[in-house]
């Protein structure tokens, strides 16, 4: 082996399993490695990532069977493998509704490796009332996985099961950020974490949290949460339900369990008392954290109604300067009101907004917009750009809009391709007056579904008689 191969090998096993030790504690390096040098260690991890899951997924063996795709020689050869958004809410909802969790556990098996879908099957759920007993229970039957859920706008959630390891893979690269360093480990043994929602929960950005403290922070101590509670999974997908049927005008027709009730009549006691919390948070963020060097992230529109809060309370200029302060997504559908962005900045007091396009199946890598207001993609995670009316791949090259599709290296127990409902446009050659040499995102990020009236049908890049026989495969938990 040449010691060209060999430095190859040795970066994509980095860049799969310690993608913090790549950067090589360095965020020039990690952040301008040339564009030629990312294709080819990302297709290198492609190929052993594929090789690794392509006969152990089953719902990506039967796609890639019926394809006959039995290799990677180029990085487009897997985008017809690659899965819709919505197959991680694809099990019936009746099973939910039901609470059979039995069945969705087994349905779940087929998403992931066999060791995952062995535990998923031996699991003990006789008893899960609800989304809020079946998430711990699943905790402790299955230790290698921390499963999260979407927000269910449409009205049925998504369950990601993501496993320990990608979790910490993506806060560790947090940290490098965070800390800024330049060295092994320079940490700030100060640092803390101001967090304007719960402490706990099973919501995507939620569930980040303990993966969090443990990459950031000193300990629990120095983490600060609006709501020292847990937040109810249970609750708020009753509230996505609730959305749904009344769009449909289905409200009459909607069931709710005693058992739900009850929990949302807690969640409102809790809402009712919320001006308290909040006025405990600020109490102790004014009190504790005043000029201290602090790690915000949130969603946007969390970030901005904290804000808003602590400047009607006349606070301004609350931590320090080089405060680490990043947001991204969430209120999908919620139009972002003129100087949120300055309000967060007044409030907190930092220099800078570390704004990223990410999402809830990204556990791996999120896209940081530089100075010039593009989304630079991140080495973590291999972007791609599909025909909407036919999802096949447009030409790596130039400037092209279209559906984005992602493929998160960092996933390991399950498959890390998806195609997304955003439409993007990408710069493929023209470098950023930033000086990053990726690639990058340029102008809005809209989503289909807004586009064409709430409508976003994907059609799978795969053909459609192999996309139809997967779906059927997946759908299929008789037996």
């Amino acid at each position: 082996m040449s010691p060209s191969q060999a430095s190859l090998e040795e970066k994509t096993r980095m860049l799969l399993n310690e993608p913090a030790a790549l950067a090589n504690h360095s965020l020039h390096a990690w952040g301008h490695m040339p564009r030629a040098e990312i294709d080819v260690l990302q297709l290198s991890a492609l190929k052993q990532r594929f090789a690794e899951l392509r006969d152990r997924i089953p719902m990506l063996k039967k796609l890639a069977d019926a394809e006959g795709v039995d290799r990677v020689e180029q990085v487009d050869d897997i985008v017809p493998l690659m899965f819709e958004h919505t197959v991680y809410k694809s099990y019936p909802p009746s099973l939910l509704e039901k609470r059979n969790f039995a069945q969705i556990n087994k349905w779940l098996g087929k998403l992931v490796t066999p060791e995952i879908a062995g535990k998923l099957a031996a699991a003990d759920v006789s008893g899960c009332e609800g989304l809020d007993d079946w998430f711990p229970r699943m905790d402790q039957a299955v230790p290698e996985l921390r499963m999260s859920h979407t927000s269910g706008t449409s009205g049925t959630v998504s369950f990601l099961p993501q496993s320990v390891t990608e979790w910490r893979k993506a806060c560790q690269v947090r940290k490098m950020y965070v800390w800024g360093m330049e060295g092994p480990e320079t940490p700030d043994p100060d640092l803390h974490t101001a967090y304007p929602y719960y402490r706990s929960g099973f919501l995507s950005h939620v569930r980040a949290n303990d993966f969090l403290i443990e990459a950031l922070l000193p300990g629990e101590a120095n983490f600060h949460a609006a709501y020292p509670s847990t937040l109810s999974s249970d609750v708020l997908h009753l509230g996505a339900k609730l959305r749904a049927a009344h769009a449909k005008g289905t409200l009459d027709r909607l069931v709710i369990s005693p058992a739900t009730r009850a929990k949302k009549l807690a969640f409102d006691k809790l809402q009712a008392e919320m001006p308290q919390h909040l006025a405990a948070f600020f109490e102790r963020m004014t009190q504790e954290l005043r000029g201290k060097r602090v790690y915000i992230g949130a969603t946007w529109n969390l970030l901005h109604a904290m804000a808003k809060a602590g400047l009607e309370r006349g606070l301004q200029g609350v931590f320090a300067a080089d405060s680490y302060i990043t947001t991204t997504g969430g209120a999908k559908g919620m139009p972002q009101p003129e100087g949120w962005r300055e309000d967060i900045l007044r409030f907190t007091g930092a220099r800078v907004l570390n704004e990223t396009y990410a999402m809830s199946e990204l556990v791996s890598g999120s896209h940081a917009r530089c100075e010039h207001g593009h989304y630079h993609f991140a080495h973590t995670v291999i972007p791609y750009l599909l025909d909407p009316e036919t999802s096949k791949p447009l030409p790596r090259t130039g400037r092209q809009t279209g559906r984005a599709a992602f493929f998160d290296l960092g996933a390991d127990t399950r498959w890390g391709g998806f195609i997304t409902g955003d439409e993007i446009t990408v710069e493929w050659d023209k470098p950023c007056a930033c000086g990053r040499p990726s690639a990058y995102v340029v102008g809005p990020i809209q989503r289909y579904s807004d586009k064409n009236g709430g409508d976003d049908k994907i059609t799978c890049a795969a053909t459609e008689a192999s996309h139809r026989e997967a779906m059927d495969f997946l759908a299929t938990l008789e037996g």
